[in-house]
């Protein structure tokens, strides 16, 4: 599977940014298409990688750290996102993975096919905890910084 979504990267991204922009629930924004999709070639990166050491998840800690994850967390916050957009935005992902996975069936190697899954399932789950719990921290620290300038000026 990693073999196929490193080779089928960017058209998977294609694909994506099609659903994506004709998602009622996320196309109400107006971003470019780099700014709406320009986290995915890391995001798909941390996928293959994770995939690449095969290891059942037996734990939240088998999950990637994402860099890309928490910087896309950041940046969907400035755009005006909600969580619920991130979440939207997430399973279309995963959707569009398997899709590419299921267009690559005759390739497959059906014996691991439910242990990839599982793992790419996990990992994209993972990336969107990070970038959510991102998010959250962002609006919170904002909200510490706000109070602690009041606060001051009281």
């Amino acid at each position: 599977m990693a073999a196929i979504l490193s080779r089928c990267k960017i058209t998977l991204i294609a694909d994506w940014l099609t659903r994506t922009k004709t998602t009622p629930e996320l196309n109400h924004l107006h971003l470019s298409d780099e700014q709406r999709s320009g986290h995915l070639p890391k995001l798909i990166d941390d996928i293959v990688a994770r995939l690449v050491t095969p290891k059942l998840p037996t734990q939240d800690s088998d999950a990637t750290e994402s860099h890309a994850a928490v910087e896309h967390g950041k940046l969907r916050r400035r755009q005006g996102y909600s969580s619920g957009m991130l979440i939207h935005e997430s399973r279309i992902l995963q959707v569009t993975i398997f899709g590419t996975l299921h267009k690559n069936l005759t390739v497959l190697d059906v014996s691991l096919l439910l242990p990839d899954v599982m793992i790419i399932a996990d990992e994209v789950d993972a990336q969107l905890t990070q970038t959510t719990n991102r998010g959250t921290s962002a609006v919170k620290e904002s909200n510490v910084n706000r109070a602690a300038r009041c606060d001051g000026e009281g």
